[in-house]
């Protein structure tokens, strides 16, 4: 398959399940700051104090 169908079955695919939940985003940002602690970095300001966590 060539690289420009491959792209547009993907798009197609993430078009089909739409765009995710409200639990699967928080669970995408912890673990993303979790990531990042591991690194020693700490989230400030708005994220940690949004509601998307």
């Amino acid at each position: 398959m060539s690289e420009e169908k491959n792209w547009q079955f993907e798009l197609e695919e993430y078009i089909k399940q739409g765009e995710p939940g409200q639990i699967e985003k928080s669970e995408a940002w912890q673990t993303a700051i979790g990531l990042q602690a591991v690194d020693g970095l700490v989230c400030f300001g708005y994220l940690a104090d949004s509601s998307v966590l």
